[in-house]
């Protein structure tokens, strides 16, 4: 089994007789012009090669990208979960599909190779791919950021699948705004995205030793953020502690071999034959590198009132079925929608348990009028009022920037109340309490923190935010601040 690293979560797999390639992104940007692939991908072995299979795992755009999908041969199949309804979409861009269900294990046209696509949380799967002589596991996004439990469930049945694990690639990457993307009085920026890092990187080694594959690579993390508010976050995200440093550090008799892999490694049957290993990212060069693209990056059309309009009445209706939800919270907040390239936006007010939301043509006046301002793109705010799963362009991307006034207000995540507003809603949200009454869910929650049980917040500002002086390395405020 030869495996080549192409870039991000693109391995190209070449094995008895077939050939498979997963996850391709590489033309052009993916999350509106947020997400850029960096550094460069390896497209040497893709370059005119006769790939059978293409293995889509979920339907992030990192992982599902149209563009590139585009200029691939249709003579590929593309292996795809039955659970997770992404066949339809795939059929229109001309491509033959597989739906595979997580019970199942097919043969591979004439080969002797066998895959399993097994979904996992959400609407995300891992792959197994076994040509009766080595065992490959493609988990991409599918375990790393799940709770421990799910991990341990899937970890179980993987080993029990297969006892002899050769290689695990699995992701180890902070595909979401949070905790970059607030902007809070005394944040640390550079830090708490360091803190974050490490979390994955404990994540990632966790796996890698549960599974015990003979390698373990990590991947699926080569992104870089060109947008100006969002440069900065390069360098502390790419350069902090890496995953295999963390592996070895918490499991040093392990017999796992880790290798920080790049685009343009090879390995061949467990011999490493192109050792293109991760280097440091250097924010000069990047800027250097790709300026045309952030160029690109940072192009604003013009924002025009009835555009604004529009949003506020989306926004109204998402207001009218999520009202009862909105109603739990006891705190007053006045919230600022402010749009690049734009001096108007949209007031979210909710006075003594009334909300309402309008257009204000002088936004950046009273910016330190607001508790929370959102710093958007106004086409990323329809996108997200509009689409199913639109809301993943703000928030599995990095479509804009919340800063807060105080940081008692973020620790409570008041942002929180705006963010139920910003989904397109079909369905009221789920009590905040569950079945239970207030009263009793608070006192549940008191008992389990006295405990221990309090479940992990994985996106709760109070834990992952780190508050202090940092060194000369600032957030950048968005260009309309």
């Amino acid at each position: 089994m030869k495996i080549t690293a192409i870039g991000h979560a693109a391995i190209l797999v070449e094995t008895a007789g077939i050939t498979m390639l997963s996850d391709p992104w590489w033309r052009g940007p993916c999350f509106g012009s947020q997400w850029w692939i960096y550094p460069p991908p390896a497209l040497g072995a893709v370059d005119g090669a006769q790939i059978d299979y293409i293995y889509i795992s979920h339907g992030h755009h990192d992982h599902y990208h149209p563009g590139t999908l585009a200029t691939l041969p249709k003579t590929a199949k593309i292996l795809v979960s039955k659970e997770i309804k992404l066949a339809s979409s795939i059929r229109e861009l001309g491509f033959e599909v597989i739906e595979i269900s997580s019970n199942e294990e097919v043969v591979l046209g004439d080969s002797a190779v066998k895959c399993r696509i097994i979904q996992t949380h959400g609407d995300d799967t891992l792959m197994a791919l076994s040509d009766g002589l080595e065992v490959c596991l493609n988990l991409n996004d599918a375990l790393h950021s799940a709770s421990r439990s799910v991990q341990d469930v899937f970890v179980t049945r993987l080993k029990n699948l297969y006892p002899k694990i050769d290689y695990v690639f699995c992701g180890y990457g902070t595909a979401s705004h949070f905790p970059n993307c607030y902007l809070i009085p005394e944040k640390a920026p550079a830090a708490t995205a360091t803190r974050r890092q490490r979390h994955f990187n404990s994540q990632w080694s966790r796996l890698i030793a549960e599974l015990n594959p003979r390698f373990g690579f990590p991947f699926a993390a080569d992104v870089a953020f060109f947008d100006n508010a969002l440069l900065w976050m390069n360098e502390p995200t790419h350069n902090s502690a890496r995953p295999t440093d963390a592996f070895r550090a918490a499991y040093p008799a392990s017999a796992v071999k880790t290798a920080d892999i790049a685009p343009g490694f090879v390995i061949d049957s467990g011999e490493i034959i192109s050792d293109v290993r991760r280097q440091p990212l250097v924010d000069a060069n990047l800027r250097s590198e790709c300026a045309d693209q952030i160029a690109r990056a940072n192009r604003l059309g013009a924002v025009e009132p009835a555009a604004i309009d529009e949003s506020v009445q989306l926004l109204e209706r998402n207001l009218a079925i999520a009202r009862g939800y909105l109603a739990e919270c006891e705190q007053d907040y006045r919230f600022l929608i402010s749009f690049r390239n734009s001096v108007a936006g949209i007031a979210v007010e909710k006075r003594s348990g009334a909300i309402t939301i309008a257009r204000i043509d002088d936004a950046a006046a009273d910016h330190d009028g607001y508790d929370v301002v959102y710093d958007t793109r106004l086409p990323y705010l329809k996108w997200a009022l509009s689409r199913p799963f639109g809301d993943e362009i703000l928030f599995v991307g990095s479509g804009g920037v919340f800063a807060y006034r105080s940081r008692a207000d973020a620790e409570r995540n008041l942002h929180r109340e705006l963010v139920a507003l910003l989904k397109a809603c079909k369905v009221a949200p789920q009590s905040r309490y569950g079945s239970d009454a207030k009263w009793l869910f608070e006192g549940k929650q008191v008992i389990k923190s006295l405990i221990g049980k309090t479940p992990e917040d994985l996106y709760d500002l109070k834990t992952w935010t780190v508050f202090g002086a940092e060194p000369a390395r600032s957030i950048a405020a968005p260009s309309s601040y």
